[in-house]
Order: C-alpha cells, then sequence, then structure tokens
C-alpha cells in the first residue's frame, strides 16, 4: 500500500493531487475512500462508492464518514486499538434516497506518518428497510400472520383459500393475486381462486411448458425484457410494474433440509403500482399457507375415500357374513365365543347374545379334534377341514357337519380363530362334499384379502390420523371429526374380526321339495329367537299340498332371510309370524305353490315398497340391503315371483312357485 503515495515533507502533505487520489482508488475492484483520520472528513472516493450510494464526488467529499455510514466515527475511532489490517464490524451504508445496505468494511491505517485511513466495502448484506417496510412488516406479523393462521382451521378449502388472497390484499394494496394448482387428468394448471381489481388478465389456465420457470419464488418487474411464461405476458400487456410468483408445495412449513416436497401449483401478486420492498416475501408467505390449506384437503379427502372404500368392502362383508348359509364363530385366544352368525344360530339352536363368553367347546359338543385345530390357529396354522363329525344341537338332536379352523391375524399377530360350520345334513352330503375344494380355497382368498388388504390400510389410516390429530392445535374444530374417523377404524377394526366367510357359486339343483315341512323345520330351529323378542309363530297349509320343483338350499335362505326382517320389525314389540301355504293357478292357467308370510311390525312406508328388492337399500342402519335383493333373485331363478303388501301395523310377503312336474298331472 505505501507504493501508492510519494514521500511527503515534514508536513505530512501529500503531494498527489486530488484527481490522482481518485485514480488511484478506482483501481479498486470495491467501493473504497480515504478518511482523514483526525477530522473523519473524506478527502477521496472512487467510482464505486459513488455507485453505491447515488452521491457525486463532490457531494461525498464535502461529507464526513458518519454522513454516509452510521456509527462509523465511534468506530473509526476505535480503529487505533486495531492491528493494522483489521475489520470492522458490519455498518450500515446510507445513499441518497434515504435507503441504503448493511456493509462489511475493511480499514487500513497505512501508517502512523499517514493522515488518512483507507476504507473498502468488502460487499453488500442486505438492503435496508426503508420506514414504509418496517411498517408493512409489523402489519404483516401483527395482523396478516393471526389471520393466515385461522384460514387453516376452516372447513371448505376454497374458502379458506379465497381468505388467503384477501389477507394478501391488505398487505398488498391495488394487487391482483391468484393460485393455481394441478389437478387429476388434466395437464398445467387451472386456476383455483383470485382477487384484485384486474384479476381477469390472469388465464384460466398455464401450460405445461411454462411450469419450470415458476418451480421458485421471483419476481418481474417493469421494463424487464425476458417474457418468462404467459403470466408476465399478461402482466406486461396490463401495464403491471410487476409481477411476483413463488411456488407452493407440500411441506411449506417445514425444513428446507427434510427432504423433496411434491409441487402442487404457484401463487402469483401483480400491480400497476410499485412493488413494495417485501413483496415477494409476502408471495411466498401467502404460498405456505395455501400449501397448508390444499395438503390438509388432499390428505383428508384420501382418508374419507380410503374410509368410505374400505366400508363398502366390510358391508359386503358383512352381507356375505349375514346370509351364507354356512355358520361362521369366532372365538378369542381364550376359546371364548365371541360372534356368531345368524346361520350358526341356526344350525347349533343358540343366540349370539346367550353364548358370548361361553366356552367354544361347551356350545359346538360332539368332537375332540376342535381344541387341537385351534390352538394350531392361534400359531397361526389353518385347519381346511377337520372331517364330516357328528355334532350337537341345543335340543340334542344330532347332525353332520364338517368343521374349518382358520387364523384371524390382526397387524401381524392372530388375535382370534374363526370357525366354519358345514351342515352336511339333508341327504345334501354329497353335494356339498364335492363344493368343498372350491369353498376352501375361497375362504382362504377371503382370509388373506381380510389380512393384508383391508387391515394394513386401517392401519395406515388410523396412523395418518394420529399424526393428523397431533399437528393441529386443540381448540381445532377439526380434532373432533379426526377423533370420529379414528373411532371408525377402530369400529371398522372390530367388525373385521368376525368377517369372514365364502359365497355361493350360483349353481341350482332343482328337486321335487315339501315347501311346508321345508318351512316347518326352519321355524323350529328360530324358535330360540323366537322366544328372546316374544314372537309367536302359527302355520297354516292346505291338507293336500304339491311339491315344488326349488333348489332346497336357496329357498331356504329366501325364508331365512324373510323370517330374520320380520323379527326386525318386531323386536321392539313382540308379535305374531304367520305363514300361509295354498295352491293358486295363474291366469295362463300355470299353477303355483302360493306362500303369504305376515308380521305384525311396524310395517314398510308406501315410498321405500318399490325400493325394497333394489341391491343395498336399507332403512335398518345396521343391515346391508343385501338380503330381499338375493331372495328375488333366488325366485326369479326358480320362475316364480313375489311381491309384498305392507300398511302401519304388518307386512305381507307372497311367493309363488311353480308346482313340480310329476305333481302337475294329479292336481286338480
Amino acid at each position: 500500500m505505501q507504493n501508492l503515495f510519494i514521500r511527503t515533507r515534514p508536513s505530512t502533505r501529500p503531494l498527489l493531487s486530488a484527481e490522482d487520489l481518485d485514480q488511484l482508488l478506482n483501481t479498486f475492484d470495491k467501493a473504497a475512500l480515504l478518511v482523514d483520520k483526525k477530522t473523519y472528513n473524506i478527502v477521496s472516493v472512487n467510482a464505486k462508492l459513488m455507485e453505491l450510494t447515488a452521491y457525486t464526488r463532490d457531494e461525498l467529499t464535502s461529507m464526513r464518514l458518519g454522513d454516509i455510514m452510521s456509527g462509523s466515527i465511534d468506530t473509526v475511532m476505535a480503529m487505533r486499538t486495531y492491528s493494522r489490517e483489521g475489520t470492522l464490524p458490519r455498518l450500515e451504508l446510507s445513499n441518497r434516497n434515504n435507503k441504503g445496505a448493511y456493509v462489511s468494511v475493511r480499514t487500513n491505517q497505512l501508517s502512523d506518518s499517514k493522515p488518512w485511513a483507507l476504507i473498502t466495502l468488502e460487499h453488500v448484506l442486505k438492503r435496508k428497510l426503508d420506514r414504509e417496510s418496517r411498517a408493512l412488516r409489523d402489519e404483516l406479523l401483527n395482523n396478516l400472520l393471526p389471520n393466515l393462521i385461522s384460514t387453516t382451521q376452516h372447513n371448505d378449502p376454497e374458502e379458506a383459500l379465497q381468505q388467503v388472497l384477501e389477507f394478501g390484499n391488505e398487505v398488498l394494496p391495488g394487487s391482483s393475486i391468484a393460485i393455481y394448482v394441478g389437478r387429476e387428468q388434466q395437464p398445467g394448471l387451472q386456476q383455483v381462486a383470485a382477487i384484485g381489481d384486474q384479476q381477469d388478465i390472469y388465464p384460466s389456465k398455464v401450460a405445461l411448458n411454462d411450469l419450470n420457470h415458476l418451480l421458485s419464488p421471483s419476481i418481474w418487474q417493469k421494463g424487464q425484457r425476458a417474457i418468462l411464461t404467459i403470466l408476465h405476458q399478461a402482466a406486461r400487456l396490463a401495464d403491471f410494474e410487476y409481477l411476483a410468483s413463488a411456488p407452493i408445495t407440500d411441506g411449506q412449513m417445514s425444513n428446507e433440509n427434510d427432504g423433496p416436497k411434491s409441487w402442487l401449483g404457484t401463487i402469483l401478486a401483480g400491480s400497476i403500482a410499485p412493488p413494495p420492498e417485501n413483496a415477494l416475501q409476502i408471495v411466498n408467505i401467502l404460498a405456505r399457507f395455501a400449501s397448508i390449506i390444499i395438503s390438509n384437503n388432499v390428505l383428508l379427502s384420501n382418508l374419507r375415500k380410503q374410509i368410505a372404500k374400505h366400508n363398502s368392502q366390510l358391508s359386503a362383508w358383512e352381507a356375505v357374513r349375514e346370509n351364507v348359509r354356512d355358520g361362521i364363530i369366532t372365538v378369542s385366544s381364550a376359546s371364548k365365543i365371541q360372534v356368531l352368525n345368524p346361520s350358526a344360530e341356526i344350525i347349533l339352536g343358540y343366540t349370539s347374545d346367550e353364548v358370548s363368553g361361553m366356552t367354544v367347546d361347551n356350545v359346538i359338543v360332539g368332537t375332540d379334534r376342535l381344541i387341537p385345530a385351534l390352538r394350531k390357529a392361534f400359531s397361526g396354522i389353518p385347519t381346511p377341514s377337520l372331517g364330516n363329525v357328528y355334532l350337537h344341537r341345543r335340543d340334542g338332536s344330532t347332525f353332520l357337519a364338517d368343521l374349518e379352523i382358520n387364523p384371524i391375524t390382526t397387524y401381524g399377530s392372530t388375535s382370534a380363530g374363526l370357525i366354519l360350520i358345514r351342515d352336511l345334513s339333508e341327504n345334501e352330503q354329497n353335494r356339498l362334499r364335492s363344493q368343498q375344494l372350491e369353498q376352501s380355497a375361497l375362504l382362504g382368498e377371503v382370509t388373506a384379502i381380510f389380512a393384508h388388504e383391508v387391515r394394513n390400510p386401517i392401519n395406515n389410516i388410523n396412523l395418518g390420523l394420529q399424526l393428523l390429530e397431533r399437528s393441529i392445535d386443540e381448540d381445532n374444530p377439526d380434532k373432533e371429526r379426526i377423533k370420529d374417523m379414528q373411532e371408525d377404524c377402530l369400529r371398522l377394526t372390530s367388525l373385521m374380526d368376525s368377517v369372514l366367510t365364502f359365497s355361493r357359486t350360483g349353481n341350482y339343483t332343482f328337486v321335487p321339495i315339501d315347501v311346508a315341512e321345508l318351512i316347518r323345520r326352519i321355524l323350529k330351529r328360530w324358535r330360540p329367537r323366537f322366544a328372546k323378542v316374544d314372537i309367536k309363530t302359527h302355520i297354516n297349509s292346505a291338507e293336500i299340498l304339491p311339491n315344488v320343483m326349488g333348489d332346497h338350499r336357496s329357498l331356504e335362505q329366501v325364508f331365512t332371510n324373510i323370517i330374520s326382517n320380520a323379527i326386525s320389525a318386531m323386536m321392539e314389540t313382540g308379535g305374531t309370524f304367520a305363514v300361509k301355504l295354498s295352491q293358486t293357478t295363474n291366469p295362463r292357467g300355470k299353477k303355483f305353490v302360493q306362500i303369504d308370510l305376515s308380521d305384525t311390525g311396524t310395517g314398510i312406508p308406501e315410498e321405500n315398497q318399490e325400493k325394497i328388492f333394489e341391491p343395498f337399500f336399507t332403512t335398518n342402519p345396521k343391515g346391508t340391503g343385501l338380503g330381499l335383493s338375493i331372495t328375488q333373485q333366488i325366485i326369479t331363478a326358480h320362475k316364480g315371483n313375489i311381491k309384498l303388501t305392507s300398511f302401519p301395523g304388518g307386512t305381507t310377503f307372497h311367493i309363488q312357485l311353480p308346482i313340480a312336474k310329476d305333481h302337475e298331472r294329479n292336481t286338480p
């Protein structure tokens, strides 16, 4: 540095002129100035300092250091205690427009014999906030943020996004603000919300080739030649002074190092007025809250869809469980009975409530192979068949049956056992045996679906709800909804403990059937349930009644479904269930056996009578709406017909089944 100065006379006055000093300082690649150590007057400056401060050379050399650098006089006075190459703290440099920059300065005292200190400005750290920007920042922190936080608790995402724009319009007065997001099956971005006097200048869609320019925060200002996207082109045509945009990403509020984020869309703001200092900062904050609203809505929407999907699946399985001809019993790991399906109740003669909590070998009596098979099931090993065994019903009668035992797996461990009882009595042993392999394969498939396709997603949903619950405040109104959904998940898990069955093949074997005797046997089996709800039964049959052509198991299901509905209708008040059988002939001369099944329940409202046979139509909150639909299909397959008559105080189902051919010639 001493090479820059010639030796002086004892007066220490430099032989260099002011112009020479300026030229020497201009050789520096940073802003630089010479300051008199005693007076702190600025002696000389270079061009870079004039550019940074917007002052002329004459103006600067007429100033003291304290006129352009806050706190600099005290700092320069302290230089005497620093080393000759010491680095000063950050200082604030003012310019002509009362705006400034924070700079890091380096000072060189040259030598004790020199009257000057050489100061170089290392780099600009950040622009100084003017009074207007400070006031805007305070308003943003004090008013905007609490209001924006409230938008994340809004139930309607569209209204919440509109509120975000309204708050943005308050701190960016006169701006037109819009939000664009990506949607399924639609390329590019779609405008979902907008506000401002000139919001119409924004297009409704943004093409894919424009997306790369919207992936990071940016601000375009009038006079820039580059037109990046259709949005910037629209802003220029509207004579906007600026257009600021910020991406909306999944996880906006998380740390930048948390990993990659999913890109959801963008938010932009523009105006014919000049941009405030922190316009881009404000738009970026708005983008973050828009991200929370959109992400929460997507998450809740997906959760609701998944729960609805699994509710539908479980309703279907519940329908199968309630309507299959085979008995299904779930057993706890302590070999205690949990629940019986209606077929198991009829087969064994017990109600589910009666035997709940009882040891299984006190209800299923007749084989010593059941308990060992259950132990294997609790170890995760199924037993496809125990072979033909004779079991005892509640009334002491015996019947031929086949038992299948399978484990019920919950979260990777066996939580219960499932017993499938196939009634092989009524001379159907050979036919049922031929279906055993098919039924076993289907039940294995059901077990796999039960363990993987249903339980694991519900577990994931429950975990997601727990995480979501922890992320929101206790006074958030959505917290109660999340708890309700968690309870639904628990209810679904509980239901699945008892849902595992198989469906019928749909093949019918038509043989002559004494339908009166069939109904008598069914009513006998239902006697425990009738007694439980105080229902009396009555059957009236013609003395001579021909057989009908039908599939024995299918017709038994028809009458079982109707009896079950009748019990539901009379559950609270009790009543009478009556059956009348007679012979009839239709207008074309075809002969039928007519079966009228009546109950004294509440009746079916007139507006529901036309829908009663439609699939999934039910007025019972616990029903599936499949029973009567299946009943109608079976009757139709038998070339018969079914209809109903209902009024307040009773309902009657009228069924007609064709007479067996070998009886047609012998009936009057």
